[in-house]
């Protein structure tokens, strides 16, 4: 029959068109996730837990962000900008509804850190350009702070969407939580040590590298005759105030209101007055945030010349960053019931980072007090970062010059008492020690080794023993090879048989171990009996997850031996690739019979009784 040629109607090229645009339209929600979620968006059930929780974060980020721009060591003011830019960019991107992303201790402590080696602050006689030496200068000439930490918070954005482009995601699994808690209490003792000159109203110098902390401390004893004594009260003050009221008074209002009270936000404010009544600065040398310049920043290109001088810290920051937003954003969406995509967080904090580097920032994550503040104020979807960052946006271009009395030694207290949580997880090294000594070394290897050198040396040190601590357990797995007495679950144990464990995959790594331990098992007789015929050893294969061709030959070997031991061996519940590699191995085959291979210890066990049935 010959076909008829039918044009094409009108409802026939809806269909075609229809299949790329929808392709078009789930790429685009799927690289930018707020394309889908904000059309759908339930304003009646969603809306005023989002005002709520937005406005709540919003105030928590102005003294944060200025506290924890000087750990990074640019103005307080910057602390602030990286904040907003970063967060409202995210909130297009990320598919994590409840972490509060901006400016962090320990992510400012590595850009501190950085900074203070590669773009030192100059030397008053430095002012001058014809005295400057770029031999002086670890990047051949001086940098501004802010130009610097632009262009490390470009590289760190970079960074990121290149693991998000390879799909890297799956890497900080490596960082297990023991490995992150060691590292991040380490990470506080940094944190606390760089704020106690503030507290003491004392100048010291910053140190670097091995043992930075020790000679901290030095400096920290020997200026102790210079103490500021009225910046030391109003530091014993804020702390006690700030720790005390989370202690106390956030427990009383949190019975009555989702909203913890803004005591960071109360204490700024009252150290602004007291500043203003008592002028501090002049009076008392009181050092306090003294500028803080009103209006938007200007945008411009960061530096790319020095980039490749910056990538060994880059990539660390990178990691830290997004280690943060994970751990976050995870632990709220299995609290909500909804899934976060690894590998689009990574493109998410990446862009970030990255547009907003061409503003005066520096990189940022989820900080773990605000995220928790945000999710228990009632945040339900990214919206809320609308109102945070239009209250910032209100200080940034209204309110800043009313903080310029406000003293550097309150925002030394909002750090020190946020850290507290941080100190707070030595407490999990007794439960690590019964659990898993591996897990207890690798903490106390993250944490000291962050303490002695630095934290991005800490951090590196801490990753590799955590793979070396892989090997270990891979090379040194558990055997169990005792005799079962009829108290067990299984019914009755025949007399003379022996079921032992080997818990681990067998390859070369362990294969030496497994041999040795098989053949005490075949050569160890109970006390009192003699080596007789007719004795049984089972093997309990279920852990061996896999074998290699050395794996293969042991358990052949074993097979052997036992045999002429006179010891009937049995292997039980290896999994199924395991018994297909054995099965196409000619030389296992042909020694090994198939009667050998049971699927479980209990058909096993009943074979053995209807054997002494016969």
């Amino acid at each position: 029959m010959r076909e008829v040629y039918r044009p094409c109607t009108t409802s026939d090229k809806e269909i075609i068109q229809k299949k790329p645009t929808s392709l078009i339209r789930q790429k685009l929600q799927q690289y930018i996730p707020i394309l889908e979620w904000l059309p759908n968006y339930k304003w009646k059930e969603h809306f005023h837990g989002d005002v709520i929780a937005g406005l709540t974060v919003g105030i928590m980020h102005v003294p944060q962000g200025m506290a924890y721009a000087s750990l990074a060591g640019v103005p307080p003011v910057y602390g602030m900008y990286s904040s907003f830019f970063a967060s409202s960019i995210y909130m297009f991107f990320g598919t994590a509804r409840h972490i509060s992303i901006g400016v962090f201790a320990v992510a400012s402590m590595m850009v501190g850190a950085a900074r203070l080696r590669l773009a030192p602050d100059l030397p008053l006689s430095a002012s001058n350009a014809s005295s400057v030496n770029p031999a002086d200068y670890p990047l051949g000439e001086p940098i501004d702070p802010l130009i610097f930490t632009s262009a490390l918070t470009l590289l760190v954005g970079v960074v990121q969407v290149i693991m998000g482009v390879l799909r890297l995601g799956f890497l900080t699994t490596y960082l297990s939580d023991p490995l992150v808690s060691g590292f991040t209490t380490g990470a506080a003792v940094h944190v606390f040590t760089s704020q106690l000159n503030k507290v003491l109203g004392v100048k010291l110098p910053r140190h670097e590298g091995i043992g930075m902390i020790v000679r901290m401390y030095r400096d920290m004893i020997l200026s102790l005759g210079s103490v500021n004594f009225i910046a030391l009260g109003i530091s014993i003050f804020g702390i006690l105030f700030l720790d005390l009221g989370r202690t106390f008074i956030n427990p009383m209002v949190k019975k009555f209101s989702p909203i913890p009270p803004p005591l960071e936000l109360i204490l700024v404010i009252f150290g602004v007055i007291i500043s203003q009544i008592f002028n501090l600065h002049d009076s008392y040398d009181i050092k306090t945030v003294y500028n803080i310049p009103r209006g938007f920043p200007s945008p411009s290109i960061p530096r790319l010349d020095f980039l490749p001088a910056l990538i060994s810290d880059a990539v660390p920051i990178a990691v830290v960053c997004y280690m943060f937003v994970m751990s976050m954003g995870k632990l709220f969406a299995k609290k909500h019931k909804y899934k976060t995509d690894a590998t689009q967080e990574l493109y998410a904090i990446g862009i970030a980072s990255a547009l907003s580097s061409f503003f005066p920032v520096y990189p940022v994550g989820a900080s773990l007090s605000r995220s928790s503040v945000c999710e228990m104020s009632g945040a339900n979807t990214q919206l809320y970062t609308v109102f945070s960052s239009l209250l910032l946006l209100t200080v940034i271009l209204l309110l800043g010059p009313f903080l310029e009395p406000l003293p550097m030694c309150i925002l030394a207290c909002i750090v020190i008492v946020s850290l507290k949580s941080l100190f707070m997880q030595v407490k999990e090294l007794p439960r690590l020690y019964k659990i898993s000594k591996y897990d207890c070394a690798i903490w106390l290897v993250a944490c000291l080794s962050t303490v002695l050198t630095d934290v991005t040396t800490g951090l590196v040190v801490s990753l590799v023993f955590a793979l070396f601590t892989l090997v270990l357990r891979q090379q040194w797995p558990t055997f169990s090879n005792e005799v079962l007495h009829d108290e067990t679950p299984r019914q009755h144990i025949p007399e003379g048989v022996k079921i032992v464990r080997f818990g681990g995959a067998l390859h070369f790594a362990n294969v030496t171990l497994f041999l040795d331990k098989m053949s005490e098992s075949i050569g160890r007789v109970p006390e009192g009996e003699s080596l007789i015929e007719g004795r049984t050893i089972i093997l309990d294969g279920s852990p061996i997850t896999n074998v290699d061709t050395m794996g293969v030959d042991a358990l052949r070997d074993v097979f052997n031996d036992s045999k002429k031991s006179g010891v009937q061996l049995f292997y039980c519940g290896l999994p199924e690739d395991v018994l297909s590699v054995l099965r196409m191995d000619e030389n296992f085959s042909s020694l090994v019979p198939s009667s050998t291979l049971f699927s479980s210890i209990d058909q096993c066990l009943l074979s053995l009784f209807q054997q002494q049935s016969v």
